[in-house]
């Protein structure tokens, strides 16, 4: 119970910090401008032909294509572990339709990507798809996967592991100058609202199903 409440806390606060933030990106204030060119101006001079080939292989890595693809690998253990068919496909619907979200975001903000990009990228920039698809991947890992191992050094060596896949993800999109550093921020409390959005709609869903299985056993 504990874990739930926590859990909508953070959706909350995630999914108000998001809607500041896309507010914040489409105005476009000064405030804004100084963090992202800051960021920009950080890691540009860490642009070389040798890390970009490095960066370039790990960001395919991280592409939502594979990311759902990682999804539906989680969600067929979870489908031979616990036997559950509507957990399995909860999982897959909260990535697909998470990305489907992302699409129509970045429509609605139409932020263009940053100039001098290292290598030409189509669409707009806010938020990054690879990193909210990379984000619910890690999600599904930490609240799914996570919970089954019983050793504690081999728990926290996933979650360091997971958690640095996503920060290593995340990286490659700055690097890249693909996005901005709101665009991948966005990307984090996007993806931490849309996972409790996806969370509450399941117990719902759940809950629904177990009243009208009660419903037709005490119908005469």
């Amino acid at each position: 119970m504990r874990k739930s409440r926590a859990w909508l806390v953070i959706g909350s606060l995630a999914t108000v910090a998001f809607i500041f933030l896309a507010i914040s990106v489409k105005l476009e204030p000064a405030w804004l401008q100084n963090i992202d060119t800051t960021t920009q101006y950080l890691i540009a001079p860490k642009v070389k032909p040798t890390t970009t080939k490095i960066i370039s292989l790990i960001a395919l890595l991280g592409s939502p294509v594979l990311a759902i693809c990682w999804t539906i690998i989680i969600a067929l253990l979870i489908w031979l572990k616990e036997h559950r068919l509507t957990h399995a496909a909860w999982l897959i619907f909260t990535q697909l339709s998470g990305c489907s979200a992302v699409v129509i975001i970045k429509e609605i903000i139409h932020r263009f990507r940053p100039t001098k990009e290292v290598i030409p990228d189509s669409g707009f920039s806010f938020p990054s798809g690879h990193t909210f698809a990379t984000a619910i991947v890690v999600l599904a890992i930490l609240c799914l996967i996570v919970p089954w191992l019983q050793d504690q050094e081999i728990q926290f060596t996933t979650v360091l592991l997971a958690n640095g896949w996503l920060i290593l993800i995340a990286f490659t999109r700055l690097y890249l100058r693909a996005h901005f550093f709101s665009d991948i921020c966005g990307s984090f409390l996007f993806a931490l609202s849309w996972w409790e959005f996806s969370r509450l709609l399941y117990f719902k869903f759940i809950q629904s199903k177990q009243s009208a299985a009660v419903s037709d056993t005490v119908s005469p």
